[in-house]
């Protein structure tokens, strides 16, 4: 394997994902598309002479970022007129060709940002799964995407207003029926969607049973109570936002299922409606007002349920689920920075984003970087251990063995 080495990079530190204390001085070496070494320099066999070195004497090393909740197919943070509010509930359509030029632009965002692969939580018809086949090509640059297709709500559920982006249900049968058609249409695990009292535990069983009976994992949208224990108590393999008691945290640890908190976008939500306050229109003022106070409340909640979630050990994830008009979609090392706000190590943030991601998904080839790994690498400048804002920019992104970005002092 020393002979095919034919990229070699040293950085003063190196973060392998796994938890374990930076190693300083670290090199990684790969062949191909994966990764061969680990480990420090000094210790490093003799490679071959002839593969590629970079070089980052201030630069720190880690595995390439998983957002574990994006939609880049949501078109309703991108209006083209003023009259356009997300309160109003309102969907401009727009022809799936430049929904997917949309999508495209937001991916190879994401892609220089350091996220190499990506959970698609929901998606507008169809039109991810021609993205995910033209990234796969290599026709456009972009994240390695797991995809969900639509949401399955119950009929008149979550998000069933905005157009294409959910399959409505009915009955244990229905929901069953709702998982295998998202699943022949490509997907490769299984969004359901909660707001509390729209659905039945029945039918949630059902659901994350036929899931998990064809081998798809199961990511549950859970914003309000009781959704997170009925979630957790039909065996979800993560759930996505909101506010779980210490209950529902011991229940979900005990069986192995991951949270989703999604501090960013919670935080963007505060900052949108805190700027709308004083709206021209009454109407939205209001609304504006009401949708601030509970968001003040549900960010105490959160910090509560991440307080306890940290201390007894449960798997926290990184995500972003940006979809506000204004707010980047590559969101990422935001998200990371308030994993930290909220109470998590530097170290802890990046397993949220990195190891801690890949092993709820059961995705045993990315993560981190260990020999046999998929070759993502990324570089940040500085020590993000103790300025996690060195997250910000990375100045190397390697995917799958290949450089598709380097910046001019990397």
């Amino acid at each position: 394997m020393v002979e095919q080495v034919n990229l070699i990079i040293r950085a003063k530190m190196l973060i392998d994902g796994l938890g374990a204390p930076a190693l300083q001085r670290g090199v990684v070496a790969i062949a191909g598309d994966k990764i061969v070494y680990v480990g420090k320099a000094a210790q490093a066999p003799e490679f071959n002479p002839h593969a590629q070195m970079i070089d980052l004497p201030n630069a720190c090393l880690l595995p390439g970022l998983i957002d574990m909740h994006a939609h880049p197919s949501y078109y309703w943070d991108q209006p083209d007129n003023a009259t356009y509010t997300y309160e109003a509930e309102g969907a401009l359509v727009y022809s799936p060709l430049t929904i997917a030029m949309m999508a495209t632009n937001k991916i190879r965002q994401a892609l220089m940002t350091g996220i190499t692969t990506l959970r698609d939580t929901g998606s507008v018809n169809d039109i991810m799964f021609e993205v995910r086949t033209a990234v796969r090509k290599g026709l456009i640059p972009g994240p390695r995407m797991f995809l969900c297709g639509k949401l399955i709500t119950p009929t008149g559920g979550h998000v069933h207003y905005l157009g294409g982006l959910t399959n409505q249900a009915d009955s244990p049968f229905g929901f069953r029926t709702a998982v295998r058609e998202e699943i022949r249409a490509g997907a490769d695990f299984i969004k359901l969607a909660n707001d509390g009292q729209d659905c039945t535990q029945e039918e949630f069983d059902a659901a994350v049973d036929e899931a998990h009976r064809l081998g798809k994992k199961v990511a549950f949208h859970t914003s309000v109570p009781p959704s997170q224990r009925m979630a957790i108590d039909a065996g979800a393999d993560t759930f996505e936002h909101g506010t779980p008691t210490q209950e529902e945290i011991d229940l979900a640890l005990k069986k192995g299922i991951a949270w989703t908190p999604t501090l960013s976008m919670t935080h963007d939500y505060l900052k949108y409606y805190q700027d709308r306050l004083t709206h021209d229109n009454p109407r939205l003022a209001q609304f504006a007002k009401e949708q601030y106070g509970s968001t003040m409340q549900y960010i105490e909640r959160k910090h509560a349920s991440m307080e306890y979630a940290l201390k007894v050990g449960m798997k926290i994830l990184a995500g972003t689920d940006t979809f506000i008009q204004g707010i980047r979609f590559d969101a990422l090392p935001d998200e990371i920075r308030w994993l930290t706000n909220y109470g998590a190590t530097s170290m802890q943030a990046i397993q949220a984003a990195t190891s801690w991601a890949a092993e709820s998904m059961g995705w045993t080839d990315i993560g981190t970087l260990e020999p046999g790994k998929r070759a993502d690498v990324i570089a940040v400048e500085g020590n993000p251990l103790t300025d996690i804002r060195a997250m910000d920019k990375a100045v190397l992104v390697i995917q799958e063995g290949k450089i598709v970005k380097r910046e001019p002092n990397a």
